[in-house]
């Protein structure tokens, strides 16, 4: 029998007959083997509800191949003939899609030619209820706008569906990236699109080069978001039979980031900071059409991941949820779909409790429920029971396993900056040493309050794992996240190291404390051991970058429309400050023994610079070991690579307890 989360029951605005259900205890995971790939696997993912409730759909996976799965909403039996799945010898699989209408999902596919990890291909294909119907609408080639004559301009590039139009049943909206240019740098078109023909209908040319698109409900108001070389925004509005964009003004003193246009296209929701400060609160805000004048909706205080809902109705938010110490979550609206969240909310606290979709009526509606230690479950609340029935798990082997949650960190760093960060405990024993774990970006990034696999697997094999959310991160509001801008080798780093201490003295974590990252995280655990080499007894480098003049030359995002803005504004220009902060050229001041994994194919930070920091190594005593993958991106995503890896890890991670501590006396 399967074990639930909870055995859940709702009527209509009232939660009633909610339990927890103590998952059972199991045997501790070993270091290696299949259990642990076990915590990183899916086998059910992308819930979806259709606009009229009578079909839902999911993902699932089973012998490393992704199935599309059509349900009978009511029976929950699949739909015959309706389930897609691609072989191996079609070198692509599917991904999560939507519905376009009642009777049309949406869906796009990964190219996967078993080789390197699955890529976005940018394919759309419309898979119909009603007739035998599953074709590629759209691939990167392109259409003309006149499909079956040929006639008419050719439209190619990326695709995105801005409104699915409910009101007009043969067209959906639509933004077009034109590859015209190397960089990507181009002014996108938006077309209505019809789903019957495939002809397109010029609606308008977009505002400016690189803005990003947004649409309220039926298509009749468009706002547009574009880049300025000082990493800032521009904004503009456009409303259907107008001749022109037209300047939008924020009267916001701080960065506005627009979330939502009205369906009555008058005014935009959207988060931001009305304070200065690096703790300044993130506001929910209206801001209206025109005049720029705004109203602050809710003051969040200095938290992370806030989501916000919005009534399908107006288009006005109906509740929020974000994450303090814990989950959060604040009404707006009495919508039938804000009261079914929320009860979940009460029934499981310090749960993470997200609406996955629901049909156009507020009547079924999907909801997930997980945390750091559940990789959650989908219900489904029905207004006709009035009662939320299970449906599936992420991973259940994995929910089964009662893996611990995480702690809320709150320290406040030397020079005054309050910060949060995520203390995951193993399940039994005292730790065998302090990891803090570094997450990659930098910027815009950040440790979630939920499922995070290697961390987990981290604290099976025994160690406590902290998990800062340091200057510079996402998550907790641009004030704080460009306040990490020039400082990648030095103030972040220190807010790490103060992070961990911090938790050394007041957690029973060890003597030792060890450095771990992949990406901006690798370059970090790196960099870590020199400026702080009186600080960690070692480090686990993972798809990192060496120096920054190396990563500038080399990496896939060269070249880039606005490329060269972000990195000489976030890593910044100077030549002496830049190699000061590359671990290549400081490697006299390491003390401690390194692990380096990089892939061979990886193309974000390519494998030349990883190369010749292990060349560079070995003209040294410096205990270190390396491996490249083959056939390995940016992180690793093979199955046989993952567990050698983790076998790799803790390994090294076994020979670093072994070492006495780094200047125990100081600690």
């Amino acid at each position: 029998m399967k074990t639930r989360l909870s055995t859940l029951m709702l009527i209509p605005k009232i939660l009633i007959g909610l339990m927890l259900v103590t998952l059972p205890a199991m045997a501790k995971l070993p270091g290696a083997g299949e259990s642990i790939l076990e915590l990183w696997k899916n086998e059910f993912s992308n819930l979806t509800v259709s606009p009229s409730g009578k079909y839902i759909s999911a993902i699932l996976r089973r012998d490393d191949r992704n199935t599309l799965v059509i349900m009978d909403r009511a029976t929950g039996a699949p739909i015959p003939g309706k389930s897609v799945k691609y072989d191996k010898r079609d070198r692509m699989e599917v991904m999560g899609g939507q519905w376009i209408k009642d009777e049309i999902f949406a869906y796009n596919t990964y190219i996967d030619d078993g080789e390197r990890r699955p890529g976005y291909s940018g394919d759309i294909f419309l898979l119909h209820m009603n007739k035998e119907v599953n074709e590629r609408v759209w691939h990167w080639t392109g259409n003309y706008e006149k499909r079956v004559s040929k006639s008419g301009n050719l439209i190619q590039g990326g695709l995105n569906v801005l409104s699915t139009l409910p009101d007009d049943e043969n067209n959906i909206l639509v933004s077009n990236y034109p590859y015209k240019r190397r960089d990507g740098g181009v002014r996108p078109f938006i077309y209505k699109m019809n789903i019957s023909t495939l002809n397109f209908n010029k609606v308008k040319v977009g505002p400016a080069r690189g803005a990003q698109i947004m649409s309220n409900r039926n298509g009749s108001t468009l706002v547009g978001v574009a880049p300025t070389p000082e990493m800032g925004s521009i904004f503009y509005s456009y409303n259907i039979g107008d001749d022109k964009w037209s300047d939008m003004v924020v009267d916001l003193p701080r960065k506005f980031s627009p979330r939502k246009v009205s369906n009555d296209g008058t005014v935009v929701y959207g988060l931001t900071q009305l304070e200065k400060g690096l703790n300044a609160s993130q506001s929910l805000v209206k801001v209206t059409l025109g005049s720029g004048e705004y109203e602050v909706i809710h003051d969040f205080g200095f938290v992370s991941q806030i989501s916000i809902s919005y009534t399908k109705a107006g288009g006005h938010p109906e509740y929020a949820t974000w994450v303090d110490d814990e989950p959060q979550i604040k009404v707006f609206k009495k919508t039938r779909t804000a009261q079914v969240v929320a009860g979940f909310a009460k029934g499981f606290p310090g749960y993470n409790v997200s609406l996955r979709d629901s049909d156009d009526a507020g009547e079924n509606i999907g909801i997930h429920v997980g945390s750091p230690g559940i990789r959650g479950e989908y219900y489904l609340w029905e207004k006709d029971t009035g009662t939320a029935r299970y449906l599936f798990s992420e991973q259940e082997t994995i929910d089964q396993l009662g893996l611990n949650s995480y702690e809320s960190i709150k320290y406040t760093t030397s020079d005054g900056v309050k910060l949060q960060g995520w203390l995951l405990m193993p399940r039994s024993g005292k730790p065998k040493a302090l990891i803090n774990y570094i997450h990659g970006g930098p910027h815009g990034p950040y440790i979630p309050y939920g499922y995070d696999y290697r961390m987990q697997v981290l604290a099976e094999m025994g160690y406590a794992v902290f998990a800062p959310n340091f200057r510079g991160s996402g998550g907790y509001g641009n004030n704080l996240e460009r306040s990490g801008y020039l400082k990648w080798g030095t103030r972040m780093l220190d807010d790490m190291r103060e992070g961990a201490e911090f938790v050394q003295a007041n957690h029973n974590v060890g003597d030792k404390v060890y450095t771990i990252g992949g990406s901006y995280g690798g370059y970090s655990s790196a960099q870590n051991v020199v400026r702080h080499n009186d600080f960690y007894d070692c480090s686990v480098i993972m798809a990192g970058f060496f120096e920054f003049d190396e990563l500038r030359n080399t990496w896939d995002g060269r070249g880039g429309f606005g490329t060269k803005d972000y990195t000489d504004t976030a890593m910044g220009t100077n030549s002496d400050s830049l190699r000061a902060m590359s671990p290549i050229h400081n490697l006299d001041k390491v003390k401690v023994p390194l692990l380096v994994i990089h892939g061979k194919s990886d193309v974000r930070t390519p494998l030349a610079g990883a190369k010749k920091y292990v060349k560079a190594l070995k003209k040294t005593d410096i205990d270190f070991k390396h491996h490249f993958y083959a056939k390995e991106g940016h992180g690793l995503y093979f199955d046989d690579n993952m567990l050698d890896q983790q076998e790799k890890i803790q390994r090294f991670l076994n020979k670093c307890d072994a070492r006495t501590p780094l200047n125990i006396a100081s600690r």
